[in-house]
């Protein structure tokens, strides 16, 4: 799958189909950006698919013909977090963070509207608890540094 970020823009209205298809298409870009296949990327994928309410079908064929899709990002604050969390634990849930990885998000994370330092801090919490599970506090505590 090829696509560039480039192509995305964002939309007026909260958790449409094009939104949930670009949410996953992010997805399969972060799982590709290493060029390493990993069994936990897909199954991540397939789980957020299935929380927004798209199957694995539905993966399979944004996968397969990207250039099918309008490309949105959400409108809602909520949402646009929603996308970067989804990118920040799949960017460590093959036990490795490459670099290809961290520059996605940071690019990705900018386009949702997120200030970069507040992306890098994601970024290097992630990075930390490779291995590990992030503690709640962990990623808390960055929003409300950034959100007060």
């Amino acid at each position: 799958m090829k696509c560039s970020i480039g192509k995305l823009k964002t939309s007026s209205m909260a958790e449409t189909l094009d939104q949930k298809q670009t949410h996953i298409l992010t997805l399969l870009m972060l799982a590709e950006a290493d060029n390493k296949d990993h069994v936990n990327e897909i199954r991540f994928i397939n789980n957020v698919a299935g929380r927004i309410g798209l199957s694995e079908m539905d993966v399979h064929e944004i996968d397969k013909h990207p250039e099918r899709l309008t490309f949105s990002l959400p409108d809602t604050e909520a949402d646009r977090m929603a996308v970067l969390f989804d990118l920040l634990f799949l960017m460590k849930i093959d036990g490795d963070v490459a670099e290809e990885e961290k520059e996605l998000v940071r690019e990705l994370g900018v386009r949702l509207g997120f200030r970069i330092s507040m992306v890098e801090e994601f970024i290097q919490t992630m990075a930390k608890y490779v291995g590990e599970k992030v503690p709640a506090n962990a990623l808390l505590d960055i929003i409300r540094k950034y959100m007060n």
